[in-house]
């Protein structure tokens, strides 16, 4: 391969063994790489899309309930006799991470902070100071 005076590579020449990559290789190594992700997709399943994907169906033949609306009314509904719990919604709430709160940090932003947290900060920051 010819270089320039800089040490660089000319432009428009092709290495030895290498094919020139056009429009048409392009949207072939495109497509071949699309599906290779959608295969290393189906490989590395996370516990809460496999939950997801089982909640959304159906309870069971000519039912109209998803396995999820079925095992919420279940919840409030036994949960006066002590069966299930609000407890166990809050562990599956946990379990398909619908407990976090994501906080976009792009741009200038307003957060609302108690005024307890403002004291429990101060009082952090004067022990940090001593």
């Amino acid at each position: 391969m010819a270089r320039d005076d800089k040490g660089r590579f000319v432009k428009g020449e092709i290495p030895e063994g290498a094919k020139p990559i056009n429009e048409g290789l392009a949207k072939e190594y495109q497509a071949r790489s699309a599906v290779a992700r959608k295969e290393n997709r189906k490989e590395r399943q996370t516990i809460a899309e496999v939950m997801r994907r089982q909640l959304e169906e159906k309870v069971s033949d000519g039912s109209q309930l998803t396995k999820l609306e079925y095992l919420v009314a279940k919840t409030l509904q036994n949960h006066s006799k002590g069966t299930l719990s609000l407890k166990d919604l809050t562990y599956l709430q946990k379990l398909l991470g619908e407990d976090t709160i994501n906080i976009n940090t792009n741009g200038p932003q307003i957060i609302v902070v108690s005024a307890a947290a403002v004291q429990s900060a101060n009082k952090w920051a004067k022990k940090k100071d001593e």
